[in-house]
């Protein structure tokens, strides 16, 4: 806590160019000439936009021969999540000596993200907003750490000795994170409480979205704890995480969450079998 509070710290920073396009987005009449202006900036960012343009979910019959055709094809929400996406495995989710903790976080990330899109699609919570800060939920654990291995004492210390700290300090060091990078403050929140239904004492639909896609993330093996070993797609009843499981909320908490969003048994269950499918197409 003292390195991330010192005057010192300086948290990993995405890309200029992905902060400008999630600003970009957040303007009424972008133009997409503005954003391919931008992509130009980052050759890195402007190929993943156009292999993601190009692939299976997104083809026409015509293909895709420059930025501009990427962009209007994508749309300006699936372009800030796809540039976001790519920002955080490139530039943040990068740990010397850590990469299979990082590797494993950047999983659980991506399974966030679309889980909380799906736990949120039946309220007033636009599905871009949702993925977004389901990708950057738990960017606080790269943030910290690489703020310990930065310091000599700490270099190359087993992630095992320091997952509960990190755990302990995650949503503290990515609410500073996002404060840095200025994102809205909605983000920030959700980011910065993602474990809390009502951080501020009301109910927060995306924070409880953030708390029930965890929990899903985690019971399909793309969590940051071991997965449970009876896990059951088709199961209607919750497991009880494991005493001192990294990164995950109460039984009091999920079922906090689950009134906020209306899910009820069944709405789980469906909802856990598509955390089961997202693992088998990640994997």
């Amino acid at each position: 806590r003292n390195m991330l509070t010192s005057p010192g710290y300086r948290p990993p920073m995405l890309p200029g160019v992905a902060l400008e396009v999630m600003q970009l987005s957040q303007r009424p009449r972008v133009q997409f000439g503005e954003v391919v202006t931008l992509l130009e900036r980052d050759a890195m960012l402007a190929a993943k936009v156009l292999a993601m343009a190009q692939s299976a979910a997104f083809a026409a019959r015509s293909p895709i021969t420059s930025l501009y055709q990427a962009t209007v094809r994508l749309g300006l929400n699936t372009l800030r999540n796809i540039v976001l996406e790519a920002a955080l495995h490139l530039r943040v989710f990068r740990v010397p000596g850590y990469e299979e903790p990082m590797e494993r976080l950047a999983r659980h990330s991506t399974a966030v993200a679309h889980l909380a899109r799906e736990a949120t699609a039946r309220s007033s919570v636009d599905a871009g907003f949702a993925f977004a800060c389901g990708l950057l939920h738990d960017v606080g654990f790269a943030g910290a750490l690489l703020a310990l291995s930065e310091d000599r004492r700490f270099r190359y210390v087993d992630y095992g000795a320091l997952a509960p700290a990190l755990d302990e300090l995650h949503e503290e060091a990515g609410g500073l994170m996002t404060r840095v990078w200025r994102l809205p403050a909605e983000m920030q929140c959700a980011v910065g409480a993602h474990h809390r239904t009502a951080p501020f004492g009301r109910p927060i639909v995306m924070n409880a979205a953030l708390v029930v896609a965890e929990q899903l993330a985690w019971e399909a093996g793309l969590g940051l704890a071991d997965p449970p070993e009876d896990a059951d797609p088709s199961s209607t009843s919750t497991p009880e995480p494991p005493l001192g499981a990294v990164d995950l909320a109460s039984s009091v908490t999920l079922d906090e969450a689950r009134k906020v969003l209306s899910l009820d048994d069944l709405a789980l269950a469906a909802l856990r079998v598509k955390a089961f499918e997202l693992a088998t197409r990640i994997a």
